[in-house]
């Protein structure tokens, strides 16, 4: 069975194009939707793992675009809005969530 991964990936004009894909297993993530659009992801990962994630998201300024693709179900437009810190858990693991907020266009 393949394993599923959750695909991010900066706007083309992004400032860092060395850095502008991220995958990430799905094993590894926990999404929450909350009020006005906005999706908070989780992330709970070795400190390898999450310090490059979190590097990835670190350089991205405030309402930034990112897409996501959830299972290769098609890119999907977000505005970054926020990273909080990493947080130590057991066994060598770190925490951290990510917030974005759904682009609408208004017809």
């Amino acid at each position: 069975m393949v394993e599923a991964v959750m695909k991010f990936r900066r706007s083309s004009g992004s400032k860092m194009k060395d850095k502008e894909f991220l995958e990430v297993s799905e094993n590894k993530i926990s999404m929450q939707n909350s009020r006005e659009n906005a999706l908070i992801i989780s992330f709970k990962s070795s400190k390898k793992e999450s310090t490059d994630i979190y590097q990835f998201f670190d350089n991205f300024d405030e309402l930034e675009s990112v897409f996501v693709d959830i299972a290769n179900a098609g890119d999907v437009e977000y505005y970054f809005r926020g990273i909080s810190p990493i947080t130590e858990l057991t066994e060598g693991n770190q925490s951290f969530s990510v917030t974005l907020q759904l682009r609408r266009e208004f017809l």
